[in-house]
């Protein structure tokens, strides 16, 4: 048999080619295939959405929402770092790539964009803790931030004149939002109005990030027999994530009030001018803070976001793995070579 991955028939890597099966492909590609197993099975995601009141709350998704289409996964095609072309009408340069771009394969139309973050639970801040306060850290990066924000664009498009009068009373007052003590006198004013764009239109929601989970014993690198399930964020509710713990006064600009910052003064261009210049607002805001990436959350903060019963016990038992990696994929799969790791499997060093 052909190494494969369940429900990716159609795709842009090719997983005969032991490349494919590398540390950087897999954690995008198998998440894929979980959630095409899930959608084959009925089983629903869960999904993060934004409340109306500066908050979240959890229910269910299925898959064919979160796809963007009811079409089987065999009438998919599966780009993974690609371009989604269809946000390329909101920027005046460069669409970047997202993990995954799902197309309808017979007539190439674009669907859905989805970035996937495959993460662990427990991290370490929460494995020495009650199961129930398990939680995954998450790593979110600038492409992320820019898609969910061309994601709110898309959804709102039709309202973009109220959009621009929510944010214009702060934005035209300042000269250069680039300059840091221009950012800290006006952050508060343009977080309150950020706050306002949210709740107000949070009912266009749509699904932007996946987050697969694969829970072990403790921190043992052994498998939880209920170990695999989907957490899906929309584009609203990814915000939570900054901007819960973006209020401030401190004199500097922290990571997650930079995120805010960014994300309101992008929906003021684009409501002033129909297109928007990234570069100036994800390479020129970085307010003496590195741009490796814009921000981590702990499981101890996702954990609230997160908190259920499938959190406690995800709904995918490990004996159902060789249902999703076909024919003999495993044997091409090359972890890292970590020296703890050795350590820890190499008994006979310390006897």
């Amino acid at each position: 048999m052909t190494p494969s991955l369940y429900g990716i028939t159609h795709s842009n890597r090719n997983f005969s080619d032991p490349f494919y099966w590398g540390k950087n492909q897999f954690n995008s590609s198998f998440p894929v295939a979980l959630a095409c197993y899930m959608r084959d099975k009925k089983i629903p995601a869960v999904y993060i959405r934004h409340g109306q009141k500066s908050d979240t709350y959890i229910s269910e998704i299925s898959f064919d929402d979160v796809f963007g289409t009811d079409l089987p996964n065999e009438k998919l095609f599966f780009a993974f770092e690609e371009r989604f072309q269809p946000f390329t009408c909101f920027v005046e340069d460069t669409v970047k790539a997202i993990d995954l771009v799902i197309i309808e394969t017979d007539s190439k139309v674009f669907i859905r964009p989805l970035e996937i973050k495959l993460t662990t639970l427990p991290d370490d801040l929460t494995s020495g803790g009650d199961e129930a306060d398990y939680g995954s850290e998450i790593v979110i990066r600038s492409p992320t931030m820019r898609y969910m924000a061309m994601s709110m664009a898309q959804s709102c498009k039709e309202e973009i004149h109220d959009i621009r009068r929510i944010f214009e009373s702060v934005f035209t007052k300042i000269r250069n939002l680039e300059n840091l003590h221009e950012a800290l006198k006006f952050r508060d004013k343009i977080m309150i109005a950020l706050e306002v764009f949210l709740n107000r239109y949070a009912h266009h929601e749509k699904p932007l990030l996946m987050q697969p989970i694969w829970k072990t014993q403790g921190k043992q690198p052994l498998l939880a027999q209920n170990c695999l399930d989907i957490f899906v964020w929309s584009d609203f509710a990814l915000s939570r994530l900054f901007m819960d713990v973006a209020h401030s006064s401190d004199e500097r600009i922290s990571r997650p009030q930079r995120s805010a910052l960014r994300l309101a003064r992008f929906l003021y261009e684009l409501s002033r001018g129909g297109k928007v210049y990234q570069q100036p607002i994800y390479d020129g805001m970085t307010y003496d803070t590195l741009n490796d990436k814009e921000f981590a959350v702990s499981g101890k903060k996702t954990n609230s976001y997160m908190k259920c019963s499938r959190l406690l016990k995800p709904i995918i038992e490990k004996t159902e793995i060789k249902n999703l990696i076909l024919g003999g994929g495993q044997k091409h799969l090359s972890p890292e070579r970590r020296f703890d790791a050795i350590l820890y499997f190499a008994k006979d060093l310390f006897q």
